[in-house]
């Protein structure tokens, strides 16, 4: 038991303050414990001020009620409190069973994470123990005026929460306002750890560190325990790597499920290479967990946007489906901006210390799309409005990702089932397959496409109005 707590001890002071406010406030209990500490300290100064320094008996009578009239307050706040909590617990349960089963389970943590939600369950336990622990502590020769006074205070503080609360409830089942959060939150993994954490150390061009890369057989790293690997101490990883000249390549990426006594990392020793290797230091700078967490992971917030837009499918719900693949698109531009997609991590130097399993923009695509395009392979509406996306998209990315883009759209035009597309939706269709090859300097591949999407089409009166469609854009 002791080993296994100094474990724990020992993995929470190598996280970062980012992983150790994710840590601490994604349960629940965290924030109510510390109202419940400050419903403490002021119980101590009311109970002190009213019991021991008699302070009642300096008020006028007018505001200093008597002890049955303390007790009777004390008494209705102490069922009023408790009554308004279990309400509040049970909204926050009706809600997250809602997110649930309607939209995704991996949302909940979203929710919980709020600081109306932790905020308010806090105001209210901490007010009923106050309330409580004072309705204890009554005493007949007493005066009073700041317990019956802030317990008073409290109660109001309470209902003006709850009220709150349930506006926040009901916002957050606005898919709207819940999916341009997630965007948020997704953006700002981007910034963290995809730019700020990481662009320093990544390079322009991988040639220059192509001559680094080791050509032997480098020593192994296992780890111990199984489970998701959610996030690494990137800076310290390079820092360490540089002290002892080595070069470390990853054999998982943060989401992946690493499997127990498997390798973890290479490493190769340069210069003499007689230097020894903690290779425990190195083990402690990766965090593995037993689930997954948005903390590096840009791929788990994406994949909560493609539940959503499935469940919207699968409930005949395009409106929803279209929202969610316009913030998926805008996500993905904001990720072409910002990150160089190298495998090779450098220090200050400029030599290669740690290489990547890496995703490039082509991975980012197929994840964003992939399922919703399979989804709605005979869905004209979600398959134009996905075309329009890309359009965007190719609008949107360096130049340097055009030809992900084409290649996506080569992949999704492919798959979809042409028979289904009548004459309006047939000319938007090839619009803007034209627009997007126009905009990522795929011309020549348009023509080539539109020729194997009519091969799908059977009915001869179609047929002659793909073709002029297709000389139109031409």
């Amino acid at each position: 038991m002791k080993l296994y707590m100094l474990k724990n001890i020992k993995s929470y002071l190598h996280m970062s303050n980012r992983e150790k406010w994710l840590l601490k406030y994604s349960n629940l209990w965290v924030t109510p414990v510390i109202y419940t500490l400050l419903s403490m300290i002021l119980f101590f100064i009311t109970s002190w001020a009213d019991l021991r320094m008699n302070s009642g008996s300096l008020v006028p009578s007018m505001f200093n009620p008597d002890y049955t009239l303390t007790r009777i307050i004390l008494s209705t706040l102490t069922a009023g409190l408790l009554s308004l909590t279990a309400f509040t617990f049970y909204g926050v349960l009706t809600a997250l069973t809602t997110f649930s089963s309607q939209f995704s389970p991996r949302i909940l943590r979203n929710f919980m994470l709020t600081k109306k939600t932790q905020n308010t369950l806090g105001i209210f336990i901490g007010s009923f123990l106050y309330v409580l622990i004072c309705l204890l502590f009554l005493n007949k020769e007493a005066l009073y005026f700041f317990i019956p006074t802030t317990a008073t205070f409290l109660a109001a503080l309470s209902l003006g929460s709850f009220v709150l609360f349930i506006n926040h409830i009901i916002n957050w089942l606005q898919i709207t306002n819940m999916t341009i959060d997630m965007k948020n939150e997704s953006i700002n993994i981007i910034k963290q750890s995809l730019t700020n954490e990481l662009a320093p150390y990544r390079l322009d061009d991988q040639n220059v560190v192509d001559e680094q890369m080791p050509k032997t057989r480098g020593n192994q790293i296992a780890v111990a325990n199984s489970g998701y690997l959610q996030s690494i101490n990137f800076i310290d990883l390079i820092r360490e790597a540089e002290k002892d000249d080595i070069i470390i390549k990853l054999e998982y990426k943060v989401d992946n499920f690493v499997f127990g006594y498997t390798p973890l990392l290479t490493y190769w020793k340069m210069g003499n290479g007689n230097n020894e290797i903690d290779e425990g230091k190195y083990t402690n700078m990766f965090h593995v967990g037993k689930k997954q967490t948005e903390l590096q992971d840009i791929e788990y917030s994406i994949n909560k946007f493609v539940e959503i837009a499935i469940r919207a499918l699968g409930n005949n719900d395009p409106k929803t489906a279209s929202n969610t693949i316009y913030l998926l698109g805008d996500l993905l531009i904001d990720i072409s901006n910002n990150t160089k997609f190298t495998s090779s991590l450098v220090d200050n130097q400029q030599k290669l210390r740690v290489i990547l399993k890496s995703l490039y923009f082509d991975d980012y695509l197929h994840i964003s799309f992939a399922a919703i395009r399979q989804y709605s392979e005979k869905n004209t509406v979600i398959t134009l409005e996905l075309l329009h996306v890309l359009y965007a998209i190719a609008q949107g990315v360096k130049e340097r990702d055009y030809d992900s883009v084409w290649n996506f759209v080569d992949y999704t035009v492919r798959g979809f089932e042409q028979n289904y597309l009548h004459s309006i939706d047939r000319k938007q269709f090839y619009n803007n397959l034209w627009c997007i090859a126009t905009v990522t300097c795929n011309e020549s591949k348009y023509y080539e496409l539109a020729q194997k999407t009519m091969a799908k089409v059977s009915d001869q009166d179609d047929l002659e109005e793909t073709e002029k469609y297709i000389k139109e854009d031409l």
